[in-house]
Order: C-alpha cells, then structure tokens, then sequence
C-alpha cells in the first residue's frame, strides 16, 4: 500500500523571516507595499526592534563600525542584511528619530490587489520619510484648497501639524512639497491659473463649504457622542499606617 510521508514544516520560523525580511526592505527603501495581514502582523515587530536599536545606540559612542558588531538589538536581523541596514539605523534612522521613542510607522490601506485572490493591500512606510505616502497625500490636498481659495478644514489642518512636529524644517518642506503638488498635479505655472480645461472644471467642484467656513468649522474635532468633561481635583487621601510596622 502506497503510504504518503507527511513533511513537518518549520512554519514559526518561515513566519520569522518573513517578518526579518519585512523589516529590513523597510528601512532600506523607506516604504513596502505588501498584504494588509502581513503588515499588520509585522508592525509591531518593526517598531520593536527600532526602540531597541536606537535606544541601544544613544549608550554607544563608538565609530559606527565599532557599533555593528556590539549592537546586539542588530541581530535580529538576517546576516545578509545586518551591514547596510544596521548602518542606515545608525546613521541616518538615529538623527531622524531622536525625539522618538515609539510611532516609528504608518500603515495605509490601499485598493485589492488585482487577481484572482483580491488581497487587501496596504502600505506600510517609516514615518518623516521624504517618500512618506500621508505626507504628499496632505500636501496635495492643500495644494487644491489654496487654488480654490479655500481655508482648511479641522482635520486637514490638524494632519498638517502633525506631519511637520516632528520633521527637519518640516514647514519649509511641506511648503516645497505643496509647491511641487502644484506644479505636477494641477499644472500651474509661475502662479497662474491652469491652462488646461479639464483641470480648470476640477478645481470649479468645491468640497463641503460646511467643514471649511460653515457651522461645522472648529467642530469636527470635537466629541459627538460624549460630551466633555474637565476631570475634577482629587483630594489626597491619608494611607493608614501598616499596623506590621513598629512605632518608633
């Protein structure tokens, strides 16, 4: 009688170095776009192993050679990648985040993939990059807003500020990159109104003029379903003392 052999797989550790290799095409490329369950999955483990590499290499203050071969948060990753990766963590992932200790990603959902599956799909990118996807997302959409002469709105506005705290020169960067939105997506030139016809009709649909100058302005930060509530003071309240513990 024929009999079938079972194969025993290693499934935990062919999970773990996909996860590795997730990790490590991260911050070589400063973004991926994978599966929606593997990012997910993989983010927290990313952002694990960022904490415990930077916070690992602010008590180290050798030469950055010197370091790849101390840092033992570093071996985590496979031995391929532990020079070029380890290196941009030193050099340029530590200066990046030096006012950081956690929220080192963001996981943006994108469309089905294409196929006969129809995966999800999503992004998952290192926050403050110049590839950042939010970040040209928000730049675009102010681009459009200042074209049709229309403030923000709350939580553009609010987007905003958080994209440009923690970054370099964050205001004159978002500044260029609006600028470069202009120029690329809308094709304005020299501060002038768009040539095109079809972008002209783009720019004549106005959004909702109730989140930017109506009643909803400076209320859609606000909580609808639960009312606000300053927390009052609590008053201290005297401990007994341990009656296991002898008077002096």
């Amino acid at each position: 009688m024929v009999t079938v052999n079972n194969v025993q797989k290693n499934v935990a550790g062919h999970k773990a170095m996909i996860y590795k290799n997730l990790c490590a095409n991260l911050i070589r490329n400063e973004y991926i776009v994978t599966t929606s369950s593997k990012a997910s999955k993989a983010q927290p483990l990313i952002e694990k192993f960022l904490a415990r590499a930077l916070k690992e290499n602010s008590k180290f203050t050798e030469d950055p050679k010197l370091k790849l071969s101390k840092m033992a948060s570093l071996e985590y990753l496979q031995p391929p990648d532990k020079a070029s990766v380890g290196t941009k963590v030193i050099n340029e992932l530590s200066k990046r985040y030096a006012n950081r200790t956690h929220g080192f990603t963001r996981i943006i959902k994108l469309e089905p993939r294409l196929g006969e599956d129809k995966a999800p799909m999503s992004v998952l990118e290192l926050v403050d990059s110049k590839y950042e996807v939010k970040f040209w997302y928000i730049a675009k959409t102010v681009a459009r807003l200042e074209l049709q002469n229309v403030p923000l709105d709350d939580i553009t506005e609010l987007n905003m500020k958080k994209l440009i705290a923690n970054r370099h020169n964050g205001e004159q960067v978002f500044r260029d990159a609006v600028e470069t939105c202009k120029k690329e997506f809308f094709r304005i030139k020299d501060d002038s109104e768009p040539s095109d016809e079809k972008m002209q009709k783009i720019l004549k649909n106005l959004p909702n003029m109730e989140r930017h100058t109506g009643s909803l302005k400076g209320k859609l930060l606000v909580s609808k379903k639960y009312n606000v509530r300053p927390r009052r003071e609590m008053e201290p309240v005297p401990l007994p003392q341990s009656p296991y513990l002898k008077s002096t």
